[in-house]
């Protein structure tokens, strides 16, 4: 039977009892969306799956995405990202790390994602958490000057447009073919959920690097207050994985941000997670 557990922080909760090989009832669904759409992420424990069975998975939450790099692709399974550090082109640092800086999956395309999950299938000893923000707490907490001035406003955002900023590392680059595919976008600042109508703060770290209708000082300022503020760590849950979890956060209502890790040395030191990011509305809300 399904439960959940709250996770050791502002946001998340564990969930226990469901067997994502078996495929999920619609019930199952909506009750996982429902904690989902409360919690901001949920991390399914204890999951053994294959590529198809996780794919599958994937695609009651909506439309699988197709990331613009294609080196970390699962062979065979072109919706299916390798995040980690085994991979023979990993090896190099700035890959390894590209998502170790605060970010919203996909917010530099029109058509935003609206869930990400990760699946532990290695995990080393140490290292290799991810941290994750709750905008809807965050928007909440704005005061109500702050919310007047923000709520009309779209941001300019294009691929890892600030990443390196405050201390955060470096994303590697797109090469001129992909930058073509990703040109800037626009955006709210703050977005009404999809699903549930609650308003957050949407992608204020890592892509966004403009606003339109404001000269660039002072966008410049407003984006990195609003970033100060969405990181804050009364927002903020780090996760360390399990071999075996499914994470599942709202991209709608989270930013996140990996935290650097190292090449592979020996046992205990590899790290590989299956990424799928999917737009749209799950299967149970459509």
């Amino acid at each position: 039977m399904l439960s959940l557990e709250p996770l050791n922080g502002p946001l998340g909760c564990a969930v226990h009892g469901i067997d994502v090989r078996a495929g999920l009832a619609r019930g199952e669904l909506r009750a996982l969306c429902d904690a989902l759409y409360e919690h901001r992420l949920i991390v399914l424990k204890d999951q053994r799956c294959t590529e198809d069975e996780y794919n599958a998975f994937g695609r009651l939450w909506g439309e699988p995405i197709t990331h613009i790099f294609g080196d970390d692709r699962v062979p065979g399974h072109a919706e299916l990202l390798t995040i980690g550090n085994t991979g023979e082109h990993q090896r190099d640092a700035l890959i390894r790390n590209s998502s170790a800086y605060w970010h919203t999956d996909h917010a530099y395309e029109t058509e935003i994602a609206t869930a990400t999950m990760l699946y532990a299938v290695k995990v080393p000893d140490t290292g290799g958490e991810t941290r994750f923000a709750d905008q809807k707490a965050a928007y909440d907490e704005l005061d109500s000057a702050t919310r007047r001035r923000i709520d009309g406003l779209k941001a300019v955002h294009s691929y890892a447009a600030t990443a390196g900023r405050d201390g955060e590392h470096a994303c590697a680059p797109l090469s001129e073919e992909q930058a073509a595919l990703a040109p800037p976008v626009r955006h709210r600042l703050v977005r009404r959920h999809s699903v549930t109508g609650a308003r957050a703060l949407y992608a204020v770290a890592g892509t966004a690097f403009a606003i339109e209708g404001l000269p660039d000082e002072e966008a410049q300022v407003l984006i990195a207050q609003l970033k100060a503020h969405a990181t804050k760590e009364k927002f903020v849950y780090e996760h360390r994985y399990e071999v075996g979890d499914i994470a599942i956060w709202d991209t709608q209502a989270t930013l996140h941000c990996g935290k650097p890790i190292g090449a592979p040395s020996g046992p205990g030191t590899e790290r590989v997670l299956w990424r799928i990011c999917v737009r749209g509305k799950p299967a149970c809300h459509r």
